[in-house]
């Protein structure tokens, strides 16, 4: 069940998280889940998720 209530949470995040950048930038914003996973306890989540995809390209 803890597992399942994890997986939700972070369904959840993704898809605020993306609502979130399509109002603030009117086009689609595709998140990794390796870089969703990664940058879930950031100060700074956008900076983050770009310093992610710039290490990962």
């Amino acid at each position: 069940m803890k597992k399942f209530a994890m997986f939700v949470t972070a369904a959840l995040m993704a898809f605020s998280f993306n609502a979130l950048a399509y109002t603030l930038s009117g086009t689609p914003t595709q998140i990794p889940q390796d870089a969703m996973q990664y940058c879930a306890g950031a100060q700074n989540f956008w900076v983050c998720v770009d310093t992610f995809e710039r290490q990962n390209k």
